[in-house]
């Protein structure tokens, strides 16, 4: 069986970019005077295989998952949107006043109509950028993450102000309606059903861009958005939909964040998962169940993050030295894989098949 280079570099190079990022994060450790082997035990033991630390992982896992889908549906149509972090915001304002203001309704309904408040207003926080971009050509890059700073500093207003409890010691709301509390899935745990909403996300996601023509005619648009224009698909709107759409998805994230784990709005209750997002996405290579494995990965990193500290002496800054590694050791793969397109020459591997 013959397989060409192209199709089995994207593949293979995740895969070695996460392999060289724990390897030289290896290094790291052995330099703090710990043992890898240890350090490297117990950070995916208990994140994984034991039920707390599994749980803890999923919950870290959650808003990764929703936000970085968030970023692949733009990447689909060729826009790089770098706001995850402020959609992640206004997803969970959005949710934190239906579940503040909105009372009376019972849990099937309220916890729906919350959750849409954050889609929606992390979309409207997706769709300004994609509205630029599309009418007046304005980088998209641009716009979405100088909004990352805007949403980040309207949110702390509201919760020192307006939006904050009167017996607050720090910035913070009061708690949400327990109708609009998403449940938790895992007894004794903060494992909330956010981890359900992203996993049905990716499956939506999946027969949107495998079954449907919206799918087709997003992709379509990022491979070649002048054709798509001949083929008579408005590129403009195709750019506002998928820009309101990413935002939705991040906003989701948010909205997971206020209703299932904290019940109330915080100042700065993202640890960068939206940053996070843009990583978990590249590294996923367009990929759907991809991206579902690299966010289980990033949440088993920070979910075992503070159980390695305690337990090997290892500082939770080289978990996060890790990621950083896995991002640049991608970004060297696609300059790779790009010189290597761009040479054309016929590289076959040949890969002997096993009769059963």
């Amino acid at each position: 069986m013959k397989y060409s280079l192209g199709r089995i570099l994207p593949i293979l190079s995740p895969l070695v970019a996460v392999a060289a990022a724990l390897l030289v994060g290896a290094g790291l450790i052995a330099i703090a005077g710990v043992s890898p082997i240890k350090a490297y035990s117990v950070l995916f033991t208990e994140s994984l295989a034991n039920y707390y630390g599994f749980s803890n992982t999923l919950t870290k896992t959650a808003p990764l998952l929703l936000a970085s889908l968030g970023i692949l549906v733009a990447l689909k149509a060729g826009q790089f949107n770098i706001g995850g972090e402020g959609q992640i915001y206004m997803g969970g304002l959005g949710s934190a006043l239906v579940g503040l203001y909105v009372h009376g309704l019972p849990l099937v309904i309220h916890v729906p109509l919350a959750l849409l408040g954050g889609f929606l207003l992390g979309g409207l926080w997706g769709f300004i950028p994609g509205y630029l971009k599309a009418v007046r050509g304005v980088n998209e890059v641009i716009t979405t993450l100088l909004l990352n700073y805007i949403a980040q500093n309207l949110v702390s207003y509201l919760v020192s102000s307006p939006m904050k409890d009167p017996d607050a010691p720090t910035p913070y709301s009061a708690l949400i309606d327990a109708s609009a509390q998403l449940p938790i899935i895992l007894p004794q745990t903060q494992t909330h059903a956010g981890i359900l909403l992203g996993v049905l996300a990716t499956i939506i996601l999946w027969v949107v861009f495998a079954r449907s023509p919206l799918g087709y005619q997003i992709e379509a648009v990022g491979q070649n958005p002048i054709a798509s224009r001949y083929a008579g698909i408005s590129v403009e709107r195709t750019i506002m939909l998928v820009m309101a759409l990413s935002g939705g998805l991040a906003g989701l994230a948010g909205s997971g964040e206020v209703m299932g784990l904290k019940y109330r709005l915080f100042e700065n209750f993202s640890p960068g998962y939206g940053f996070d997002a843009i990583a978990i996405a590249f590294l996923s290579r367009g990929n759907l169940a991809g991206v579902l494995l690299t966010a289980l990965f990033f949440g088993a990193l920070r979910g075992g993050a503070n159980v390695m500290q305690r337990s090997a002496g290892v500082p939770v800054t080289v978990v996060y030295a890790i990621q950083g590694l896995t991002v640049l050791f991608i970004a060297i793969s696609l300059v790779l894989e790009r010189k290597l397109a761009t040479n054309r020459s016929p590289v076959v591997v040949q890969v002997a098949s096993v009769e059963s």
